[in-house]
């Protein structure tokens, strides 16, 4: 019997504190909020399978680190020791608007507010664990338009971004497909629907200073809205070279457009999925390490994580993935249904593949002013398909087809 549980915590900073990305020139001061638009959260979802059990924190970050996670999962050990560390996945919505917690323009992981969240976030896995009940788990899957590829070639054949959609210029791999998990309780109530999506959070630009959850706190809310008692949560995709079709806004307008559009496709897609026979829950983990590309002193390592019910496997993978990989591991992976999760358990940084390189350009050409150690292009030219085919093996091992 599958069993799920969730919870929902709030996780939005005191005024004034930190904001992630876009550092203000010329000395890189980051921004500071002056309050929020919308609550930034953690949303978790446990799910239960005889002795098989795993967890899904879906939370309103950049990003973010693994000494925040080992934090995390060390408390969360010590409560439920069935979640062991590699039990717990991590997903970010990778929006820009929330707090400043990868550590590149400010802020440290013992800062008081960082210490209090990660606690939060802790303790809401540990209620989740709690809430556990009997399930139908259901997959509903569909195309919707509200993304394109931001990488453009120039005449020289050098990448350049164009931040918005521009019909005829903007034509590079991207994905629409939305997939939609919805988890039905006895009673018929919608008790979770965990949906992913492909494209960056940042429909706000650098002239925001309001925390916000950004067009997925949006869809989220309006399916919670439209399904009382549900637990809506979020994944994004490998939106390494993926973005909204409006983006970079210095008004809500886009956030609300997008958002409301998303969520009534999700909606729509939770309402005709169809269920799934008899989902046995599998886990998997493993670890790569990769050499440093800044500095050949240091490592890193990236974690990795299938989770399957049934015959649809999510994997998780941390940093920023360029969408090519997501086509292929959905595609290796087939007749399953593979749903790859980007910005997940930890942040190694950029991912692109092979061939981008050449063309350069940004998430390619080396972040010279971030702290080797933190450096958002430290993985070395083949890391991402080095990282695609350890995750195909991993899914393969555990999906039932």
């Amino acid at each position: 019997m599958l069993l799920a549980g969730t919870a929902t915590v709030d996780i939005t900073p005191p005024a004034g504190s930190l904001m992630a990305c876009f550092p203000r020139a010329p000395n890189r001061e980051p921004r500071r909020a002056e309050g929020a638009h919308d609550p930034l959260q953690a949303k978790v979802l446990v799910l239960r399978d005889g002795e098989q059990v795993a967890a899904v924190v879906a939370c309103d970050l950049c990003g973010i680190r693994k000494i925040d996670m080992s934090r995390i999962r060390a408390r969360v050990a010590a409560d439920v020791p069935a979640l062991a560390s590699e039990r717990l996945a991590f997903a970010c919505s990778h929006s820009h608007s929330s707090v400043e917690n990868l550590y590149l323009f400010g802020n440290s992981p013992d800062d008081p507010f960082i210490l209090v969240m990660d606690e939060k976030i802790a303790q809401a896995v540990v209620d989740a664990h709690s809430d556990l009940e009997p399930v139908r788990a259901a997959l509903g899957t569909g195309a919707v338009e509200l993304n394109h590829n931001r990488r453009v070639l120039d005449s020289h054949g050098r990448a350049t971004n164009a931040w918005e959609y521009e019909e005829g210029v903007t034509t590079g791999a991207v994905d629409p497909e939305l997939a939609v998990l919805k988890l039905v309780a006895a009673t018929g109530r919608a008790k979770a629907v965990l949906f992913r999506y492909t494209a960056h959070s940042l429909t706000l630009g650098p002239g925001n200073q309001l925390y916000t959850a950004d067009y997925p706190g949006r869809a989220r809310a309006a399916v919670e809205a439209a399904l009382p008692g549900c637990t809506a949560l979020f994944l994004n995709g490998a939106a390494g070279n993926i973005h909204p079709r409006k983006c970079m806004r210095d008004d809500f307008t886009a956030m609300e457009m997008i958002g409301q559009a998303l969520g009534q496709a999700v909606l729509d897609l939770a309402d005709a999925a169809v269920e799934l026979a008899e989902p046995r829950l599998r886990w998997s983990s493993d670890v790569l390490t990769f050499g440093n590309r800044v500095d050949p002193a240091l490592q890193v390592d990236v974690e990795l994580s299938c989770l399957a019910l049934g015959s649809v496997v999510l994997g998780f993978v941390p940093g920023e993935v360029f969408v090519e990989f997501q086509l292929r591991f959905r595609h290796d992976v087939a007749p399953a249904h593979g749903i790859f999760i980007g910005y997940a358990n930890g942040w190694p940084g950029y991912i692109p593949t092979l061939a981008a390189y050449p063309e350069g350009g940004y998430g390619v050409d080396l972040c010279t002013t971030d702290p080797p150690e933190y450096s958002r292009t430290a993985l070395p030219p083949g890391a991402g398909e080095a990282i695609l085919e350890r995750l195909v093996e991993m899914a393969q091992r555990v999906v039932d087809t």
